[in-house]
């Protein structure tokens, strides 16, 4: 799959449009029964650089008292910090953390589900932080690789990037078996996150020595969550990049060889119904209602955006616009996953989309 999971920060010198009352609720004697959902890589922005009329189409739906919220596969950042920087790029006022929804949000309730339990947090950026903020126990029942390789060099016998954590022997005898992998977002560091993930998913002890199960095949010894899909991803380079889904793509090439049973992947982000049912409950809580008539996912990717909005069914609709990943131009369509509308650009989607509501 491909999206746009760019994560920027640029300073905008100009006048800041402020959206009224951004951050309240929406009251039940205004509530629209029309709602937008925004992929923000390749629709809102692309790369560093705002798309042309972004800011402006914004407005117009927080004129029209329509709610929205942001749903991306990106991620690596707080809800907080996404939010603070799609102000600063757009040059924008009154987008909070409560319009965020990005590719780990849904971990959030793992943190109380695996809070007695050691998990491995896998990814870059600030994915200590998010996992923090979730109420994960970092540096301690929630640990990185690199904490693994600190405390255990001949692991991963190869050159790391510094640790600023503890380092945890997860072979000691006391030591608690991890229970999960949870792939936040991309890791910097693949083969040593590779090897670490292959080893904790083997299990035994020493860690990777595998353990067999009754059919005499090797067993995955913990759950593996992965919070994108995505094969690959566009930032500024003009190719596409691999993203988290190229990551477990290897991750599964580097099981098979060892005659073990495959690995079962519990996955969040578009196009999954979890992330579609998560953007709705958002709307719900701006709105104060779930009488929605149409929900409009608008988004630049088929196998993501478009894909996850027909598969919700009533009352989502899809609208595809060419800013992004998708480049076929008005009056065209994708074959595989094909959008209920397809539009040049953000302006253009959200003037249709006040057309027909009007």
């Amino acid at each position: 799959m491909w999206t746009r999971s760019g994560h920027v920060r640029h300073s905008v010198h100009c006048a800041r449009h402020v959206f009224p009352g951004a951050t309240r609720q929406i009251g039940a004697r205004n509530a629209s029964r029309t709602a937008v959902v925004l992929d923000i890589d390749g629709v809102v922005t692309r790369g560093a650089t705002a798309v042309p009329g972004a800011a402006e189409a914004l407005r117009r739906l927080r004129q029209q008292q329509i709610p929205f919220v942001f749903m991306t596969n990106g991620g690596g950042v707080t809800e907080k910090k996404k939010a603070e920087e799609l102000c600063s790029l757009l040059g924008v006022d009154g987008i909070d953390a409560d319009r965020m929804l990005l590719s780990h949000t849904p971990f959030r309730p793992l943190a109380e589900r695996f809070r007695e339990k050691r998990v491995l947090l896998v990814g870059s950026k600030d994915t200590a932080e998010v996992a923090e903020s979730y109420g994960f126990d970092v540096g301690n029942m929630a640990v990185t690789s690199s904490q693994i390789v600190k405390a255990l060099p001949e692991i991963y016998p190869w050159p790391v990037t510094h640790c600023t954590l503890p380092p945890v022997d997860v072979n000691a005898a006391d030591a608690p078996p991890i229970e999960a992998v949870l792939i936040f977002y991309w890791p910097s560091d693949w083969a040593m996150e590779l090897q670490v993930v292959s080893d904790v998913l083997a299990g035994g002890r020493p860690l990777g020595v595998g353990t067999t199960g009754t059919n005499g095949t090797g067993v995955q010894c913990a759950e593996l969550w992965s919070s994108n899909p995505d094969f690959l991803w566009q930032a500024g380079y003009p190719v596409p990049r691999f993203g988290t889904g190229a990551f477990v793509e290897c991750l599964q090439a580097l099981w098979k060889p060892f005659g073990r049973s495959p690995l079962e992947v519990q996955e969040c982000g578009k196009p999954y119904a979890v992330q579609f049912q998560a953007a709705r409950k958002l709307l719900s809580q701006l709105a104060q209602h779930d009488d929605f008539e149409r929900i409009y996912m608008i988004g630049d990717n088929p196998a993501a955006d478009v894909r996850g909005a027909n598969s919700a069914g009533d009352p989502w609709r899809s609208i595809l616009v060419c800013t992004g990943v998708y480049q076929g131009g008005v009056g065209s369509n994708d074959k595989e996953d094909p959008a209920w509308r397809v539009e040049e650009h953000l302006p253009d989607a959200v003037e249709s989309i006040l057309r027909m509501s009007g």
